[in-house]
Order: C-alpha cells, then sequence, then structure tokens
C-alpha cells in the first residue's frame, strides 16, 4: 500500500536538480516511449499538448512527425527542463501546473502525458484527467504513460521493492509510483481504445491510448 506523495513544490526541485541525468531514465523507459508516441498516431498539421515535456526527447520527435504545419506545445513545471527541452526543439514551451491548464477549451488534437501522473497524489489525478478532456477537441486523442503494476516475476519483485522504497522516501524514487489507469480514465469519460504494458529491465510502464 502506497502511503505517501511526493508534492508538487518537491518535485519541481527533484527534477530541477535531476536536469539532464534524467535522460538515463531512458534505459527503462524509451521502448514505452516510443510505443506511445506511435500510439498518438500524429500526422502533419495536427495541434499536440506534450504535459510534462522533461528534456525535450520526445517533444522533437512529435515536433517530426506533425511537420510542416503542425503545432506541438510542451508544458512542465520544472524551469530547468523547459531550458533542456528549448536546446532540443523549437516548439512552444510553458511553464505551468497540470492541474490547472492555460489553455482554451477544445484546443488539442492529441494529448500526450509521461510518466506525469504517478507523480501526482491519487485525489488529484480526477481533476487533472478533466483539465486533458477540457483541452482536447470532441474525437481527439490523448496516449498517458506511467509506471504501473508488475507483469511478470521480474518486473512485480522490481515494484515491490519500489513500493517499499517510496513508502520510506517518496523523493528517492522520484516522486513516481505505480498505477493503474484504466478506471480513472474512464471515469473522466473517455473511451480507451487501448491498453498495453511494457516492460524494459523489469521497469513496466502501462501505456493508455483513449478518445474524447
Amino acid at each position: 500500500m502506497i502511503k505517501n506523495t511526493l508534492d508538487t513544490h518537491k518535485a519541481q526541485r527533484f527534477y530541477d536538480l535531476v536536469g539532464k541525468r534524467y535522460d538515463w531514465f531512458e534505459y527503462f523507459e524509451s521502448r514505452a516511449k516510443d510505443q506511445a508516441i506511435k500510439m498518438l498516431d500524429l500526422t502533419p498539421g495536427k495541434k499536440i499538448l506534450n504535459v510534462g515535456v522533461g528534456t525535450g526527447v520526445q517533444q522533437a520527435q512529435i515536433e517530426s512527425d506533425i511537420k510542416p504545419d503542425g503545432i506541438a506545445i510542451g508544458l512542465d513545471i520544472s524551469p530547468v527542463m523547459l531550458n533542456l527541452a528549448r536546446s532540443r526543439s523549437s516548439s512552444p514551451l510553458c511553464r505551468a501546473d497540470t492541474r490547472h491548464l492555460p489553455f482554451a477549451d477544445s484546443c488539442y488534437d492529441c494529448l500526450y502525458a509521461a510518466y506525469i501522473l504517478d507523480l501526482i497524489p491519487l485525489g488529484e489525478i480526477p481533476a487533472i484527467l478533466k483539465q486533458f478532456s477540457r483541452v482536447l477537441r470532441q474525437g481527439g486523442r490523448m496516449v498517458l504513460l506511467a509506471l504501473t503494476e508488475g507483469v511478470d516475476v521480474p518486473s512485480r519483485a522490481v515494484v515491490g521493492a519500489w513500493k517499499i522504497v517510496y513508502n520510506l522516501s517518496p523523493m528517492l524514487c522520484g516522486g513516481c509510483r505505480p498505477l493503474t489507469l484504466t478506471e480513472l480514465v474512464q471515469e473522466t469519460g473517455f473511451k480507451i481504445i487501448s491498453r498495453q504494458v511494457v516492460v524494459q529491465l523489469a521497469i513496466p510502464s502501462e501505456i493508455i491510448t483513449a478518445i474524447k
């Protein structure tokens, strides 16, 4: 059972501190991120919001997929991450909290959020998903990526150990803890069209693809 959570300000300080070293997480996350971006089904001209742009590696990929006339907006709470993302892409970027997205209703075709909701206290996730729904147009596509429960012996063992460490100190796990997002997404009114779990070096990641 997960008892603790990492608040927004501590999460920001952690990712400001980690900075470019966050690229090391690609050893555990790259396959899931590649698959998640594939599930966005991007085409030229799309308008997409990347919530939690991180160091900008995936932002550059998204930007390339929607050229020449698409728009990829990146958002993050960490100014250090935003500066790194600016060095890797030419997309418009902004600093904002996912709980209060500074965008008009129904203004995006797609929304991508990787390893963001697993930082958020469980009770706040429904409100954030409603924000995601608000900024997506009707029929818009949302792809979520998060640490999840294990699906085989190695990944179950890793997640079990992860929970023990997280309960001692969320900061030691970067604030991330395993989630299962299906019910939360459905309760917000999205239609789930795909759920996948990708395991890389015994770290399980859940990919949810849903339509508003």
